[in-house]
């Protein structure tokens, strides 16, 4: 019997392909802005597997926005404090609780599945009237004068046709919504093969809510603390043993007892993985009506716990750009932002984590050398120094993320603050941070000094909020007063000055042209 294919067709303003990390980030982001999307992924439901483990400050600052900060934390464990290893002895311990202290609302890393991070984000979205196509397989699209038409089949066979404004593949490393658009995806592959394990253990050295890194000859073998007593997710380097086509944690836990030395028993194996790792970027985000985000744009090495959370900033960068043209606030141009930002972030973001996994796996004698001679004294001047702590925090952390060369920052700069930075973060003297006044989607401009001044006359349809603060804090903005702030909605700087016509100025570029 010929099975009957039905086609339908509906409209929406977005289409999102994958619901990982950087879909649902996104969806979540757009229904603050009430824009109307459809949601597509292959699988039944979000992962059950944890991979990406590390959720880092700024997405902490953006669930924050969303509401679910509080929940995600309750949900993971905050690595208290890192203990590495050579030889089977430990050469220091490095305290990481107060790494990010005054920086952040959330001066830490915070560990948590990614299975969790997704339910979570799925959570929301089914709490504030959103959807998710599960099991709705994206086949192609066309690229149309006004949008695109894009293709999918659900669970049952049937054929749909969907018209949109936009198209976002967020549909991971082998992104078809990429293939189509025949961008680049250039970079590297490491050599080496590597594992990942989530493991529950006995230890009487591996028992606390710690980083524990071992050095070892040819790499590293990383003990990261999870939910619940004695979890651990493992990775490392894979050894090499006789049989190199059937890998096994069963045939590498000996290997690792032998190589950390350390006295340990693996009680439950609750998953396991290898992986090659790739470092590779595409040449541009943004074609026609259609962006990538994620790792359908660009994948890293793990080091750091870069890949996910930039991702997730991806997301947030795209969503407010693509919301205000969708409500014809903004002119396309706003659009090209999207891809010249990340674009950069994504290189520089890769330099930087190709050199870390560099010395953390020791693929050549320098770099072995290297790790096993400086490392230690690296860490403990982490550790012990209060200024290379303020320096680090950021770059991991990803609040020292910065757009200064984008047509959307006027060059300016006041104290420590430059325009293209994310809004520094400081607590007034009655502990309310300034952050928490930062919440909403919208264009916001600041005043600090005389607490009288009215909202200036800005001659502009964007919504723009208006704060004005009297208490200026010496540490982050010097002695200057009297000065304006003018944020995007991602609450990065677009200008910081005395001269509010520089921020009519940026309004009226970005705004559409109403005489056409």
């Amino acid at each position: 019997m010929v099975k009957m294919e039905f086609r339908t067709t509906n409209k929406t303003q977005v289409v999102i392909v994958g619901a990982g990390p950087t879909g649902l980030s996104l969806a979540a982001q757009l229904l603050r802005y009430n824009i109307d999307f459809i949601l597509l992924e292959k699988n039944e439901t979000s992962t059950l597997f944890s991979k990406a483990i590390v959720v880092q400050a700024r997405t902490l600052e953006i669930f924050q926005e969303l509401g679910i900060a509080d929940e995600a934390i309750r949900r993971g464990a905050i690595t208290t404090e890192m203990k590495m290893f050579y030889k089977g002895r430990q050469k220091l311990t490095v305290n990481l609780s107060g790494l990010g202290a005054g920086l952040s609302d959330f001066p830490f890393a915070l560990s948590l599945e990614q299975s969790e991070t997704e339910k979570l984000m799925a959570e929301y979205i089914l709490k504030t009237n959103g959807s998710i196509h599960w099991k709705c397989e994206f086949t192609h699209f066309e690229e149309t004068k006004e949008g695109v038409i894009v293709y999918y089949i659900d669970d049952k066979g049937n054929k749909h046709e969907l018209t949109a404004n936009y198209l976002v593949g967020c549909d991971g490393a082998g992104s078809l919504v990429r293939h189509q658009l025949d961008l680049s995806f250039e970079g590297t592959t490491e050599p080496k093969l590597f594992y990942v394990a989530d493991v529950s253990l006995k230890s009487n050295v591996i028992n606390k809510n710690a980083l524990y890194f071992y050095l070892v000859r040819k790499g590293f073998i990383l003990f990261f603390p999870m939910e619940g007593q004695g979890h651990y997710r493992i990775v490392g380097v894979l050894p090499e043993y006789e049989n190199k086509t059937d890998y096994q944690f069963s045939n590498i836990a000996p290997i690792i007892k032998q190589q950390i030395i350390t006295p340990v028993d693996f009680n439950e194996l609750r998953w396991f993985s290898t992986y090659k790792v790739h470092s590779r970027k595409a040449n541009s985000f943004l074609k026609g009506h259609c962006f990538i985000a994620g790792d359908a744009a660009h994948i890293h090495t793990p080091a750091g716990g870069q890949g996910m959370n930039t991702g997730i900033q991806d997301a947030y960068n795209l969503a407010w750009k693509i919301a205000y043209r969708c409500n014809g606030q903004l002119n396309d141009e706003i659009l090209e932002t999207y891809s010249t930002e990340r674009t950069a972030n994504a290189k520089r973001l890769l330099q930087t984590t190709d050199r870390m996994f560099d010395i953390m796996s020791g693929v050549n004698p320098f770099w072995n050398f290297l790790r096993r001679s400086f490392l230690p004294q690296f860490f403990n001047l982490v550790g012990k120094s209060t200024w290379v702590k303020r320096k680090i925090f950021p770059l991991i952390s990803q609040i020292g993320i910065a757009y200064p060369d984008s047509d959307l920052t006027l060059k300016s700069s006041i104290g420590n603050v430059n325009a293209g930075d994310r809004m520094h973060y400081f607590a007034f003297s009655n502990g309310k941070s300034i952050f928490s006044y930062l919440t909403e989607p919208f264009f916001k401009l600041l005043y600090f000094g005389n607490a009288d001044v009215t909202k200036p006359e800005l001659n502009s349809e964007i919504k723009i909020v208006f704060y004005s603060f009297s208490e200026i804090p010496i540490q982050i903005f010097g002695q200057a007063t009297g000065f304006y702030i003018l944020l995007r909605p991602d609450n990065h700087v677009s200008y910081i000055g005395k001269d509010i016509s520089k921020c009519i100025e940026l309004i009226n570029k970005i705004s559409p042209d109403r005489n056409n």
